[in-house]
């Protein structure tokens, strides 16, 4: 795993000590994250991949949570509950370790 910063290290802790993630929870990490964006765009300037990289997570994380609307919307048999399941934490794994292999290279 990448090393993180131990302030993130333990808002992590404090957020999954319980086992889950509250939406406050979730919430307080997002503006967490936002305001450490805000010091690589004091060093970095507002146009470069890091704030596009940014902008990119905000909308995979609307499109992950409309996704679970929608599919429950649908009104899935538990066989197509567990198939979308599958395949949306097969792409949150893919992003999580596509983003540990990648921040190895920093």
């Amino acid at each position: 795993m990448t090393p993180i910063s131990k302030t993130l290290e333990q808002m992590l802790l404090e957020i999954y000590k319980d086992g889950s993630a509250s939406i406050t929870e979730f919430q307080q990490l997002r503006d967490n994250a936002d305001e450490r964006m805000d010091a690589v765009i004091r060093e970095f300037g507002l146009h470069n991949n890091i704030t596009a990289f940014q902008k990119a997570m905000d909308v995979a994380m609307q499109l992950l949570q409309l996704s679970i609307i929608d599919a429950k919307k649908a009104k899935l048999t538990d066989t197509g509950e567990a198939i979308v399941k599958d395949a949306l934490v097969a792409q949150v794994e893919y992003l999580r370790v596509g983003s540990d292999v990648a921040l190895h290279l920093l």
